[in-house]
This record gives C-alpha cells, structure tokens and sequence, in this order.
C-alpha cells in the first residue's frame, strides 16, 4: 500500500510503498519519515526546500551518473529549466517539471516532481536520442 514519505532533511514530498534509500533532493541516506496525506499537503504548500540551484544541478547529474542518460550538455537550455523547477517550486510549493501542467490533484501531481519517471514516456523510450519531456535528459550516446 502506497504512503507519504517527508524527508526529515529538505521535506521532499515521497508517494510510495516505501521511501528512497537516499533523497533525490539533498541526497540525505535514510531520511524519509511516514506522514499523512494531510501533512503531506501541509509541507507542500508552505516549505520549499534549502537547496539552490547549483546543488540542485549537482544533485541531478549524480542521479544520471549511473543510468543510462545524463543531464543535457545545452548548459543554456538547462539553466532556464532549472529556472522553470525553481518558478514552480515558488509558485506551487514543489519543483514540478517546468514543461508540465499539475492537474490540482496532489497525489497525481506528485509524478510531476523534478526529475520525474520520464523513461516511460514517448518522447524518451521510442527515440534513439531520447530525452526527457522538457530536455532536461538525454540518453547517453556510444562512445
């Protein structure tokens, strides 16, 4: 059964049977607490996390070092959407993918958070340049 999990660290907001291992917001080990769904909502409409765009940047090129695609080398192109998780973070309360719409339903929203599962979606497994659906990740090239 799925539950809420807040990182006791920086308050990312988990949904799941159980909690990552180690944050993909601050990379803290074994930080996730269970909380409700009310709490959840509560931590996502007042916090937002401590952490700044350069170790956000770092943050994900550790999560694509060991995966099959890596961090867009259009530096440009990756500031602005970084820019973009940052808006929706003010705006919204959590680092939503800049290039998607919430639908206003927590739960569902929650598979929008930065970096979100984009190896199921088209515009990644169907391609053999695949990226993620904003461009924020790219697969990794031969060679």
């Amino acid at each position: 059964m799925k539950k809420f999990w807040r990182c006791f660290v920086c308050n990312d907001i988990h949904y799941g049977v159980k909690p990552p291992e180690i944050c993909p917001t601050c990379m803290a080990k074994n930080a996730y607490l269970e909380i409700t769904s009310e709490e959840a909502r509560k931590v996502s409409s007042i916090t937002q996390t401590e952490i700044n765009k350069e170790r956000f940047l770092q943050t994900i090129e550790n999560f694509a070092e060991k995966n099959e695609f890596q961090v867009n080398p259009d530096k440009e192109k990756v500031l602005m959407l970084i820019d973009g998780v940052f808006n929706n973070e003010q705006n919204q309360g959590l680092k939503y993918c800049p290039c998607r719409l919430t639908t206003k339903d927590f739960v569902e929203d929650l598979k929008l958070v930065c970096p979100c599962n984009f190896l199921i979606h088209e515009t990644y497994k169907d391609k053999k340049d695949g990226e993620c659906w904003c461009g924020l990740f790219v697969r990794k090239k031969d060679g």
